[in-house]
């Protein structure tokens, strides 16, 4: 129980999020799963791409498309091009598709912070194999909050997952909370640091992870990340490189008002 109300303390105390490359509350992906405090402006299309790899162990990419669908609505389609759990008898080929919709609560204005509610379903469209697909669909419930002081911001997200579990009618709960820190040394670039914990009831799993990056702007609407993480106890993964991008497409839907 002690765990578990930590983990909802990390969730709750967070009030901010990081700066993109404009200074505003975007979908930029980081080390973990981190979401954001605000949705892409309506009728924008942006790009997201992420790459994580565990040397020797796992490689994971993302390609993600958001389009903001009016004034605080957000959908999101996202595609694991490829996946590969170390060797081609593991298995190696592209993973799931996700798809998601995001509202956000409160844009900021009146002095309260930035917030929004997600929720995802990951569908079980890999062909990796029985090593890294296990046929089943995961949902997940998300909540950020954000607010940015200066060339300061922090962030605070909480993750509720329901995860299929292949040949078993039951459905693992996974609590996942992050906080995060940004400074901007430069227009162009920002550094971040991040403390996460990803907690498994049934089975009183708890694992903590820190790390930290940076992103640069190579032009007005695209920016380039990069960072590590490291896990902190005996049941985190060791380490993971991760490379990522945001990219700003422009205008694809008319505005509607």
């Amino acid at each position: 129980m002690r765990k578990f109300l930590t983990l909802l303390l990390l969730g709750s105390v967070s009030c901010a999020y990081l700066p993109s490359a404009h200074g505003e509350f975007v979908n930029t992906p980081f080390i973990s799963r981190t979401t954001g405090a605000g949705v892409v402006d309506q009728g924008v299309f942006e790009l997201e791409g992420l790459m994580e790899s565990d040397p020797g162990d796992r490689v994971k990419s993302i390609l993600k498309a958001n389009l903001g669908l009016g004034p605080g609505f957000e959908l999101g389609l996202a595609i694991e091009p490829y996946h590969s759990n170390g060797s081609a008898a593991a298995g190696r080929g592209t993973g799931d598709v996700s798809v998601a919709a995001k509202y956000q609560f409160s844009d900021g204005t009146h002095g309260v912070p930035y917030g929004i509610l997600e929720t995802e379903v990951r569908l079980p469209t890999s062909d990796v194999g029985s090593a890294g697909s296990k046929g089943e669909s995961d949902f997940f419930l998300i909540s950020s909050l954000g607010q940015a002081f200066g060339s300061y911001s922090l962030v605070g997200t909480y993750e509720l997952g329901l995860l299929g579990e292949a040949g078993r009618d039951s459905l693992l709960v996974e609590h996942n909370a992050v906080i995060a820190a940004s400074k901007r040394f430069h227009s162009d670039f920002r550094g971040f640091a991040e403390l996460s914990i990803v907690h498994e009831p049934r089975d009183s799993v708890t694992a903590w992870y820190g790390g930290g990056g940076g992103g640069y702007k190579i032009t007005k609407d695209i920016e380039l990340q990069a960072a590590v993480q490291l896990g902190l106890n005996d049941t985190a993964e060791d380490y993971l490189i991760v490379f990522g991008f945001t990219y700003e497409v422009g205008h694809l839907l008319p505005t509607m008002r």
